[in-house]
């Protein structure tokens, strides 16, 4: 059975919903008061939550190898694409940068600990057939958010 270091057994479910997905964020809760938690500014968190931007992931895979692309239509400044590995950590250059490890918790759920502007986020990414739902909480205080996307 694979673990969560192990890249060589992702769940062929899990690497076949990667293998070219595009995602658009639907809702989110609380986005702007997490993304200021860690270090952005109320400008650039608002840019970010505002209903009329629109966010948009899209996640492939190769060979155990994840990309991620997310562009933001009104903070695009925060456009960026991230390669990484599960149970690897990546460091992740500006404008949005932090630094990434995901693991592998079951065959549709991974977890992500992100440090960024010396605070850690701890988040949840479930995976379904429609799309998918992040959950995380910032370490040390009661901010916590909810993001829901949906398959393009």
């Amino acid at each position: 059975q694979a673990t969560a270091t192990d890249t060589t057994e992702l769940p062929t479910r899990l690497a076949r919903w990667a293998s070219l997905v595009e995602n658009m964020m639907e809702s989110h809760h609380d986005l702007a008061a997490c993304m200021m938690a860690l270090g952005m500014s109320e400008e650039q968190s608002q840019n970010m939550a505002d209903p009329k931007n629109v966010m948009t992931t899209t996640m492939s895979e190769n060979d155990g190898t994840f990309t991620m692309s997310t562009e933001h239509s009104m903070a695009t400044e925060f456009n960026s694409t991230t390669t990484f590995k599960i149970g690897e950590t990546t460091v992740i250059p500006p404008p949005f940068q932090c630094v990434m490890t995901g693991t592998k918790k079951n065959e549709n759920t991974w977890t992500f600990r992100i440090e960024m502007g010396g605070k850690i986020l701890n988040q949840e990414c479930q995976f379904q057939t429609h799309g998918l739902t992040l959950t995380g909480a910032v370490e040390g205080t009661a901010v916590s958010l909810r993001e829901e996307f949906r398959k393009v």
